[in-house]
């Protein structure tokens, strides 16, 4: 195998390493925004619970003015709820997509690996085809000498 594909090989294999761990990277980063972003909506959905469960034993104690406002706040709350539930699937989304990338990027590497190890063997292989045509032919020459001496001579 020449230098000049071994070395573009490599190069080509590193390149390919380098975008498979800035995808795995990018990965990374949205995997925990995605964590994030579901912490803060079960925070959000305890919370929503919580006061609930405070509001709703006391309801009839509250006068009308005060129980108007927990309802705005509520239905507020609700809806910083339902936001956050489509920021967590964006967030989902972001990640199998990406997840995606980094399989890609992986085959990707894993089919140049697999070229360059058969080029390998190849390249072995024709390394111990060379070495045995000598071996074999240096086997010839010295049975040839052999076959040219006279019988008195001795072996």
């Amino acid at each position: 195998m020449s230098a000049p594909k071994t070395d573009a090989l490599a190069m080509a294999e590193q390149m390919a390493r380098a975008r498979r761990d800035a995808v795995a990277q990018q990965l990374a980063v949205v995997r925990q925004a995605w964590v994030a972003a579901q912490l803060q909506l079960d925070q959000l959905e305890g919370y929503a619970q919580e006061t609930t469960v405070r509001w709703g034993a006391s309801d009839a104690r509250h006068a009308p003015e005060i129980m108007r406002h927990h309802y705005q706040f509520m239905d507020r709350l609700h809806h910083t709820i339902r936001m956050q539930t489509g920021i967590l699937e964006q967030h989902a989304q972001a990640v199998s997509r990406i997840s995606a990338k980094v399989r890609e990027a992986e085959q990707k590497l894993e089919a140049l690996r697999q070229v360059i190890a058969s080029r390998d063997a190849k390249a072995r292989q024709a390394e111990q085809r060379r070495e045995q045509k000598a071996a074999d032919e240096l086997a010839a020459q010295v049975h040839r000498r052999g076959q040219g001496r006279a019988p008195w001579e001795g072996r």
